[in-house]
């Protein structure tokens, strides 16, 4: 086993596998069973397992597979700041492309991993669905009720939005995992920065294969997840736009306020006592809430306006020359330039 490794070098037909997960006691079996299968798949690879390292039993497991498995790079992460965190810290000690992420405990049929590598094609990530997978009442209800939220949200959303096994070119999470947000998301935040998805469904575990694995529930952990999608949702489409954020909530508060500020000055007018009536405050209040709230936005415009060159705007996924270049006098270029080079270009 090694602690540490280069940072972020590219090592060209290599396939990295990325294991971030908390330290549990099916983490050690998970990275056991795949093991057979990467080695099957007959192309160089390398793992990077990155968990708590508080957890003494877990490492020590870790380390005694890693003594004869030299693709095995676990890092232990402390203070550990969660699952998401750590996948990102595993992003920048990737060497290969593209990327695989897994589990920290048992989700597909391991010998059904050898097909995503054939599925990537032009894709830009594949995402899996599970069959067959034992589950129970309230994880159907979660999983169905997610994917229709996800839907609703983003005009997308993966079959199976809780199975972390995907495979993804390296730029792709490179660019999304950046966000922070909990790895259910990844797929969505892909497909609305302009990437291609696809799909594909895997066997889950076995019942002998899953029996070992346990599921916590965790209220505050789904209510994390709610805050999530709703910040996800605010950054993806109102980003760059943040007056018409604002203006959506503000300009209701104004008309509300103004239209019942009339209609009290309107009475006024016709000789009803406002004296001892509250509404006319809480008009005038509603007024200048509204008010506040659209120069909130405004605010956001003037920032991102003074700031939009150095925002990436898009990715150029390739250029793509239309004429010789020699005809002209210029050197011949290649077709495909700069596939999904970045640009700030507003």
């Amino acid at each position: 086993m090694t602690i540490g490794g280069s940072l972020n070098t590219h090592t060209p037909g290599l396939l990295s596998v990325i294991v971030a997960a908390e330290a549990m006691q099916e983490l050690p079996d998970t990275l056991v069973a795949v093991r057979p299968e990467l080695d099957a798949m007959g192309r160089p690879y390398e793992v990077i397992c990155i968990t708590d390292g508080r957890d003494d039993t877990v490492m020590a497991a870790l380390n005694l597979i890693g003594d004869d498995w030299p693709e095995l790079l676990v890092l232990g992460q402390r203070p550990w700041r969660g699952d998401d965190a750590a996948l990102s810290v595993a992003m920048r000690r990737v060497r290969g492309n593209p990327v695989l992420t897994l589990a920290g405990w048992p989700e597909v049929a391991p010998e059904d991993l050898a097909r995503l590598p054939d599925m990537l094609g032009d894709a830009d990530m594949v995402t899996v669905s599970r069959s067959n997978r034992p589950q129970s009442r309230w994880q159907a209800w979660r999983r169905r009720h997610l994917t229709r939220m996800l839907a609703r949200l983003f005009g997308q959303s993966p079959a199976d939005p809780f199975c972390r096994t995907r495979l993804a070119r390296r730029a792709v999470l490179d660019d999304v995992t950046g966000f922070g947000v909990r790895q259910h998301f990844i797929p969505v935040i892909a497909g609305q920065r302009g990437y291609k998805l696809t799909e594909v469904e895997l066997r889950g575990v076995s019942n002998e294969g899953h029996a070992n694995a346990r599921y916590v529930f965790r209220p505050m952990g789904h209510f994390v997840a709610l805050l999530d999608a709703i910040t996800l949702y605010v950054v993806l489409n109102f980003l760059r736009r943040p007056l018409r954020f604002f203006g959506a909530i503000g300009m209701p508060i104004f008309i509300f306020g103004a239209l019942a500020t009339a209609v009290l000055i309107g009475q006024r007018l016709l000789g009803d006592a406002l004296a001892d009536r509250p509404a006319l405050i809480f008009a005038v209040l509603m007024v200048v809430l509204g008010v506040q709230i659209v120069a909130i936005g405004l605010v956001g415009e003037i920032i991102i306006f003074a700031n939009s060159r150095r925002l990436r705007q898009y990715a150029v996924r390739e250029i793509i020359t239309g004429a010789d270049r020699s005809v002209c006098g210029m050197p011949a270029a290649s077709n495909v330039i700069a596939p999904l080079a970045a640009s700030n270009d507003g």
